[in-house]
């Protein structure tokens, strides 16, 4: 350890905090050089109270205090070694004021944290605050976590803030619970970011964040809004929102589009159920595109959920039929210019059929009359004409129009026409009617 390290007290007057239970602290106080000693041959500092402790300088062993109540404790310009841990500890008011650098393990488990703020702070090893309650303020600044950092089962009783903070590695906030908030502003996440399980009473917000893995909120309680519309998203990023509770994520379909984990994992029923969140999301905030593209992904995963092998070949048939009709004809009833575009493809395509057997057809009258009915531009005014006919009248008002087996296809063209403009009409008035 070195020279500049404090080593006197402050006159400060004692201030009885209340420890974890409640009740008044009773742990006997310790003088800053009875603390410096301690630290000094490597032992942990246990079961006392302290006022206004000030670690500068650099300390070559691990630090440890268990089971302590630290008032208003500063750290500043200092460097650990080993690891800096406090276990079962009370922390009043604890200030990293200027650059601290802990080259082991950083950790708080267990212990209750009041009015916060860690500033430059950064831990080349992992991060523990399992267990920890924070009170009064949480309040990270410019962090830097190199190894993963672990918030399991912690609890925040006021606002958490994390501000131009940088998790190089896994950040697990999994079953956090939050009675305020958690405010991530600017941070960047190298690694995957769980908030799996978590409670959050009021909002989660990630304005100007990067995220390059896993951005994972299943099953997680979200009682007020999550904002994810200004994060900032890596090639790699992907998104999970399995059995959330969580009815107003604001999430453009752009940035999720591509980027569910389950859906890339080929887990399509637990996408399914994915989509449908966002969908009921979309609903109440009254945004109908985008509603209508949570649905539409939420189709496509039950089809592909669906199974479909070929020693039952009737579920193959029935697949390609949702996929030809719903998803191709109509976009499960959200986009009518699908089923637009469908019926040019099928009116084309007959009438391709028609032309080139021009002669199985009674054709009565020529379009061009001057020309041979066998002539290409008779063939292509025939074609045309019959598969319009054909596809918007059925076969009522076309009957004996083609002889033999070309009869078939115009029984064709004529069903598929009859279903598309079911299909239009359906998608069209689910637009204009909201």
């Amino acid at each position: 350890m070195s020279d500049d390290v404090a080593t006197t007290d402050d006159p400060t007057p004692e201030v009885h905090a209340p420890g974890r239970n409640g009740h008044a602290d009773t742990r006997p106080e310790a003088t800053t050089a009875d603390v410096l000693a301690l630290i000094a041959a490597g032992k942990p500092v246990e079961n006392v109270r302290v006022r206004r402790l000030k670690l500068r300088g650099e300390f070559a062993t691990a630090v440890t205090f268990k089971n302590c109540t630290l008032v208003q404790p500063e750290f500043g310009a200092a460097t650990f070694k080993g690891d800096l841990s406090f276990v079962w500890c009370t922390l009043d008011r604890p200030l990293f004021a200027k650059p601290v650098t802990v080259e082991g393990n950083f950790g708080l488990n267990g212990s209750t944290v009041s009015k916060s703020r860690f500033a430059q702070l950064t831990v080349h090893g992992k991060a523990f605050f399992s267990g920890a309650e924070f009170r009064g303020k949480a309040l990270f600044e410019k962090c830097e976590f190199r190894q993963k950092v672990s918030w399991w089962e912690a609890r925040l009783e006021c606002w958490g803030e994390f501000k131009a903070c940088g998790f190089l590695q896994e950040a697990d906030f999994r079953s956090v619970h939050a009675d305020q908030g958690l405010i991530f502003a600017g941070c960047t996440f190298a690694g995957d970011f769980l908030i799996r399980g978590a409670t959050v009473c009021k909002k989660l917000q990630l304005d100007g964040c990067r995220f390059e893995r896993l951005l994972d909120v299943s099953k997680a309680k979200l009682n007020d809004f999550a904002y994810l519309e200004a994060i900032e998203q890596g090639p790699e990023m992907r998104f999970a929102f399995g059995n959330a509770v969580a009815e107003r994520l604001l999430v453009r379909p752009e940035q999720v589009e591509g980027r569910l984990a389950s859906e890339l994992a080929g887990q399509h029923e637990q996408a399914m159920h994915e989509y449908g969140l966002l969908k009921k999301c979309y609903q109440g905030q009254h945004r109908f595109n985008a509603e209508d593209w949570a649905f539409y992904r939420f189709k496509v995963n039950q089809r592909l959920s669906t199974r479909a092998t070929w020693d039952r070949p009737w579920t193959k048939v029935r697949r390609f039929c949702d996929w030809l009709f719903l998803d191709v004809g109509c976009g499960y009833g959200t986009n009518p210019a699908r089923a637009v575009r469908m019926a040019v493809v099928i009116i084309l395509g007959f009438a391709l059929l028609y032309g080139l057997g021009v002669e199985e057809f009674h054709a009565e009258k020529k379009p061009f009359p001057d020309a041979e009915v066998t002539d290409p531009i008779n063939r292509v005014m025939i074609g045309l004409i019959t598969s319009v006919s054909v596809f918007t009248s059925g076969m009522g008002g076309i009957r004996e129009i083609a002889k033999g087996w070309m009869n078939v296809p115009v029984m064709v063209e004529s069903v598929l026409g009859t279903l598309l403009f079911g299909l239009f009409i359906v998608a069209f008035s689910r637009k204009v009617i909201r």
